[in-house]
């Protein structure tokens, strides 16, 4: 639900599930350390909004301007009953914004550094049992806006992703990796870029660490169409889990009718293993009840759902800080 995720956004369930991954072609690898029966939560990356405008106010690039106002909001979160936390990354070639941080030469600044170390600290004290990390390369860096893979724009994301997982690793919190937000191509000539930066990025990863820990590449609302792409990034050793990104609104269908979809196009590829809910609408009943009733027609296990602090219909990028209610999924049981 940012840049490219105002094309499409997504939703994460916490259900009380047994990990059973019965993948079509080969033993499946481990399901991530994040992915043990709890219940969702939120994405969580700004402490406070002025109307529609997020900068500078985000939870790791600003997080030593507001460590008192952000702890508390992460108890007030895990009070209403959330337990996990989806955290964008978001960084690019340029000066910080107070949202996104400066990735020049593929490190974030020492400042940043700490801040997403004494962040996970916060979330960890706040109780919560699992974080996912998600990248948002912005601007130059954005791999969904080149026409050819840029050497030193892949060294440089590339690296930071090696950095921010080192941070996390360190925290003790188990964790998940969405390796670029809404990533997952479309068909056509004109996303080739983006499939050898997927593939790439896909190959390096799993060199260095493996499957168990990442999602590859997630979903936006349109999964269905970029579903057939997935072996040409994956290969033989898809992740252990898929994230998808359902957000119903009037041309896209509802998320009843994008989940369904969704699973019939990875039943075509032999693709069973389950879903995190990444982003959805925030704290809202449709939703819930549409995923809950698409989960048990399609037969389709989701682990956890996180929801994006965005009501549905909002013109803005997020309209809600902090995303403190999650009632209406947990009533749906997510």
């Amino acid at each position: 639900m940012d840049g490219m995720h105002l094309r499409t956004r997504a939703v994460v369930l916490a259900l009380p599930l047994t990990l059973t991954m019965t993948l079509a072609f080969a033993a499946p690898p481990a399901a991530p350390a994040a992915a043990g029966p709890a219940r969702g939560g939120s994405n969580y990356f700004v402490y406070h909004l002025e109307g529609c405008h997020r900068e500078p106010y985000g939870v790791v690039n600003s997080y030593d301007r507001a460590p008192a106002l952000i702890a508390g909001q992460l108890a007030a979160m895990a009070r209403a009953g959330q337990q996990r936390l989806r955290i964008p990354v978001f960084h690019h070639r340029g000066p910080d914004s107070g949202t996104v941080m400066d990735s020049t030469g593929g490190t974030l600044s020492e400042q940043n550094t700490r801040n997403l170390t004494d962040l996970l600290e916060a979330v960890r004290d706040a109780g919560f049992a699992a974080v996912e990390i998600a990248f948002f390369p912005k601007d130059a860096n954005d791999p969904m806006l080149w026409t050819a893979v840029d050497e030193s724009l892949y060294a440089e994301n590339l690296s930071v992703v090696r950095q921010v997982r080192d941070i996390v690793v360190r925290s003790g919190l188990p964790y998940v990796v969405d390796l670029v937000n809404e990533g997952a191509p479309p068909p056509g000539p004109e996303y080739a870029a983006l499939l050898a930066y997927d593939r790439r990025l896909w190959a390096d990863y799993t060199r260095d660490h493996g499957t168990a820990d990442t999602v590859g590449f997630s979903l936006t609302v349109w999964s269905a169409g970029r579903v057939p792409q997935l072996p040409e990034v994956y290969g033989d050793r898809p992740p252990p889990v898929h994230e998808v990104h359902f957000y119903g609104k009037p041309g896209d269908g509802d998320e009843y009718r994008q989940f369904m979809d969704t699973d019939a196009a990875m039943d075509a590829i032999g693709y069973r293993q389950p879903w995190i809910v990444g982003e959805v609408w925030y704290d809202d009943p449709e939703a819930a009840a549409g995923i809950r009733r698409a989960m048990r027609d399609a037969d389709r296990e989701v682990l956890f759902l996180t929801q994006w602090p965005l009501r549905r219909g909002a013109p803005c990028q997020a309209d809600t800080a902090p995303p403190e209610s999650f009632a209406a999924y947990a009533a749906e049981g997510f």
